[in-house]
């Protein structure tokens, strides 16, 4: 039951823990809120920063797009070759571990671009005049007297 309020005095104090309360619900609403909103948006955050590379100051390189899937499919080329028979624990460091390995620095398109010349570098044949001769050379012959 409410009291009567029979007299200014108690009007005004009414209206002061009116206020009070109105404060303190909209503090505990907030918080609530806020919770929630954390709970909702921690997985998805956390999800970024596995895929697009930490949004950190030190990471001075942008993560490209190589780097993104290079983070994604390195852990399950591992769990699928190497860590076949292995526990969840062992799996799952060895997952954290090389997605943390693959850093911009080290796996991103100008690497694979290069060893992707290389490779044909290393691949491409050589004519049958170079195999049996060599190179032309048409610098200055050994034998002149310039040499």
């Amino acid at each position: 039951m409410e009291v009567e309020i029979t007299n200014l005095e108690q009007l005004r104090a009414k209206i002061t823990l009116l206020k009070i309360r109105k404060a303190e619900d909209e503090i505990f609403f907030h918080q609530k809120y806020q919770s929630i909103k954390n709970k909702i948006t921690h997985p998805l955050d956390f999800l970024k920063e596995l895929v697009f590379g930490n949004g950190h100051a030190n990471n001075h390189q942008k993560a490209d797009w190589v780097t993104s899937i290079g983070r994604i499919f390195l852990p399950f080329f591992l769990n699928k070759t190497i860590l076949r028979n292995r526990g969840i624990f062992v799996k799952t460091i060895a997952s954290l571990f090389s997605q943390k390995v693959v850093s911009s620095d080290i796996l991103n398109k100008n690497t694979i671009a290069h060893w992707i010349d290389a490779v044909t570098g290393f691949i491409k044949t050589k004519t049958k005049k170079e195999k049996r001769y060599g190179a032309d050379d048409y610098g200055i012959p050994p034998e002149s007297e310039t040499a």
